[in-house]
């Protein structure tokens, strides 16, 4: 079967992403990055309703801690994101759904191999809160931020830490970038330990679930001797 383009024409009961052209793919990550952000939307605004924004605070950085060491594992990965460096904490944000390209305008800057820099020059989900106030810029930019990200980053190099230049609320309001944050790898940083929620995640099916080969048989993880020839083509 010729790749898609869409998903045009007759229902394909036995329809893969597979079918799917390399173009009509990326239109679908894409997608399916800011519908992470939709299920968080919808998530947190459930319990902030019921339980207030505080609740919302906790809860989303319970919910990031449990799957960003994880599904950052699993991108490295099948991704062949190799080492433990600046480079290869930038790949996983890359690759993170959490940071959806064009929604989150990220860009980065690699000083050496442990020290670096992203921000952000436009945030789609600093749009959605800001005209809530500041309370709900500063849960998601500071309480959550600083709850999650050493996190993130420690799951590719346990010393490694995320600190803020600056970070909303925007002062001026039309700041920009919205905000500039500093990644720094240094044998004096605190390994935080392994939260309980993310050892309980680790064993749910979806943690622990293995894609089938393709229908040509090529393997969903590749093996390292094909990543490697990857590797040399790139």
């Amino acid at each position: 079967m010729a790749d898609r383009n869409d998903y045009s024409g007759p229902f394909d009961p036995d329809f893969r992403y597979e079918d799917l052209s390399k173009e009509a793919l990326v239109r679908l990550v894409r997608e399916y990055a800011l519908i992470v952000h939709l299920l968080d939307r919808s998530m947190c605004a459930a319990i902030g309703i019921r339980y207030g924004p505080d609740m919302v605070n906790e809860l989303a950085i319970e919910e990031w801690r449990g799957a960003s060491p994880i599904y950052g594992d699993r991108l490295r990965e099948i991704m062949a994101v190799e080492g433990d460096g600046i480079e290869a904490i930038f790949k996983v944000l890359q690759l993170d759904p959490g940071f959806p390209h064009h929604y989150m305008d990220v860009h980065y800057v690699v000083e050496d191999d442990r020290h670096g820099y992203f921000e952000l020059r436009s945030c789609g989900a600093l749009m959605d809160v800001e005209p809530w106030g500041d309370k709900m810029v500063t849960g998601m930019c500071h309480t959550i931020e600083d709850g999650t990200f050493d996190v993130t980053a420690q799951a590719v190099n346990p010393k490694a830490r995320v600190r803020a230049v600056h970070r909303p609320p925007r002062v001026p309001s039309d700041r920009v970038p919205h905000c500039r944050w500093e990644v720094v790898i240094d044998d004096d940083t605190e390994v935080l330990p392994v939260a309980d929620i993310t050892t309980m995640t680790r064993h749910t099916t979806a943690a622990t679930f293995r894609f089938p080969p393709m229908r040509d048989g090529t393997p969903h993880v590749p093996p390292p001797e094909v990543a490697v020839e990857l590797k040399a083509k790139a």
